[in-house]
């Protein structure tokens, strides 16, 4: 993935986030809400069947990145690195791609060849839509009972076998006119996030697959992905 399609993700370069999965995501909105709120609970128990012991998490990904500004899609692969309390890192393999760092006190994609140039990212409380998904990531993976992840966002849990989680902005939020919607799909077994996908308002989208989960890894094994 560019540093270009990196960024264009995450709406920094003041393209919207947000539309295209609702309509599959969102199927079986019609329960009643008792049958909603325990499909819920119940997906929240999976989650953080996973997430809690992940003081920290190494996983392989492959991502694909679809637009209209688009003429084909575009694909990468990498490693995701995540250290509680909020520390995550997203680094595309090879030197063409770039590495996404979201901390308490940074956020920045930084192309991993050095001799191309990096552009500084708005401050997290000029840019709404940012500072909303860059939080609802981190929480994603880190340990937790759902509190955090679910907090200012209205979710919603499709019916059927494949346990998933859409979390979209408040209607209220100024976010909601770039972010539509972030979905989390689970292992049924386990509860660990086996796919992400991000609708953006444009109609592009973002998604990760996400596969060789391991939690508490050796320092040295992280530090390739984190430095």
């Amino acid at each position: 993935m560019t540093e270009w399609s990196r960024r264009r993700t995450l709406g920094l370069l003041g393209g919207g986030l947000g539309s295209g999965l609702l309509g599959a995501s969102l199927l079986g909105l019609a329960a009643p809400p008792e049958s909603r709120d325990r499909r819920l609970d119940n997906r929240l128990e999976l989650w953080a069947t996973f997430a809690r012991k992940s003081s920290n998490l190494l996983v392989r990904y492959t991502s694909i990145r679809s637009s209209p500004l688009l003429r084909e899609q575009l694909g990468a692969s990498g490693s995701l690195a995540f250290v509680a309390p909020g520390t995550l890192v997203l680094r595309d393999d090879g030197a063409t791609g770039s590495t996404t760092r979201i901390g308490p006190r940074e956020l920045a994609i930084i192309p991993n060849d050095p001799s191309l140039p990096r552009r500084a990212l708005p401050p997290r409380s000029e840019s709404p839509a940012l500072r909303w998904l860059a939080d609802r990531l981190v929480a994603s993976f880190a340990p937790g009972d759902g509190t955090a992840l679910t907090a200012d966002a209205r979710v919603e849990v499709p019916a059927g076998r494949t346990p998933r989680l859409v979390l979209m902005p408040p209607r209220e939020s100024a976010a909601r006119t770039l972010i539509r919607s972030v979905t989390l799909t689970l292992d049924q077994v386990g509860g660990a996030i086996i796919r992400v996908e991000i609708a953006e308002s444009d109609g592009g989208t973002f998604s990760m697959r996400l596969s060789d989960h391991r939690q508490d890894v050796e320092p040295e094994l992280l530090a390739r992905t984190l430095e």
